[in-house]
């Protein structure tokens, strides 16, 4: 229930800023919410398809400077939150409810990655406007930020199979405890 609102509030939002456009990205409002909710009924096939819809409609929105420079922030933080609920409610058991000790560690997680995702955003705001007075410099933070780019999807993998099989995500990657 909280992904399907979420992601319809994520997909009216650029709607509603978008002026001219607004035609076109309605349709790619309705794309991704109907596939946020594919995502739902299908445990979380969809998923990727909902994320890359939503965030091509705001790509394009923030592309005609319509919708303020900050809003990326929260923008950012709703498609990492929709995402991980979508991929939540694909281990959910259909038949049982979950624990609540268990929903609880999820919400918490989910309230720190969603905080994480602001912050992330928000350095790459202060980046962007931000004047490096050599190459030197420029090099450097545009390493680092490939760096971390490419961590992130590979932590957060790592995190995925130590959550969907309940071991501890040290191992060799396969999924299996260290020998």
């Amino acid at each position: 229930m909280a992904a399907s609102l979420l992601a319809a509030g994520l997909a009216a939002y650029p709607v509603f800023t978008a002026g001219r456009l607004a035609p076109l990205l309605g349709l790619l409002a309705a794309a991704g919410l109907i596939c946020a909710l594919l995502g739902l009924l299908a445990r979380g096939r969809f998923t990727g398809a909902a994320l890359f819809t939503l965030a091509l409609e705001y790509a394009l929105a923030e592309a005609t400077g319509r919708v303020p420079a900050g809003s990326v922030i929260g923008y950012a933080a709703g498609l990492i939150v929709v995402s991980e609920l979508l991929l939540w409610s694909a281990r959910l058991p259909r038949s049982a409810s979950a624990d609540r000790a268990v929903a609880g560690w999820h919400v918490l997680a989910l309230a720190v990655l969603a905080v994480a995702a602001a912050v992330l955003a928000a350095t790459v705001l202060a980046a962007a406007g931000l004047r490096l007075p050599g190459a030197l410099e420029a090099a450097l933070l545009g390493t680092a930020a490939a760096v971390t780019l490419l961590a992130l999807p590979w932590l957060l993998l790592r995190r995925s199979i130590g959550l969907t099989t309940g071991t501890p995500a040290t191992g060799d990657g396969d999924g299996d405890p260290p020998h």
